[in-house]
């Protein structure tokens, strides 16, 4: 895959939304060589864990710490 060139053209002047700035689209994202990537998170407690082993794990310390503050 080549590599992608950047210029002062890539987005032009007027393409401004509100005064944040230009929005990017797919297409500019896709010749870039950006790739978009969906993952699963599991909170706990206020954390928040890509992994399912790792949530159950932390939830059952809470809950043996609750059972030893009884």
């Amino acid at each position: 895959m080549p590599q992608p060139t950047i210029n002062s053209a890539t987005v032009a002047q007027d393409d401004w939304e509100s005064e944040g700035g230009s929005l990017p689209t797919d297409e500019l994202a896709e010749r870039l060589g950006v790739t978009r990537h969906m993952t699963e998170s599991y909170s706990v407690g206020g954390f928040r864990y890509t992994s399912l082993t790792d949530a159950i794990a932390q939830a059952r310390r809470m809950v043996k710490i609750g059972r030893e503050l009884e």
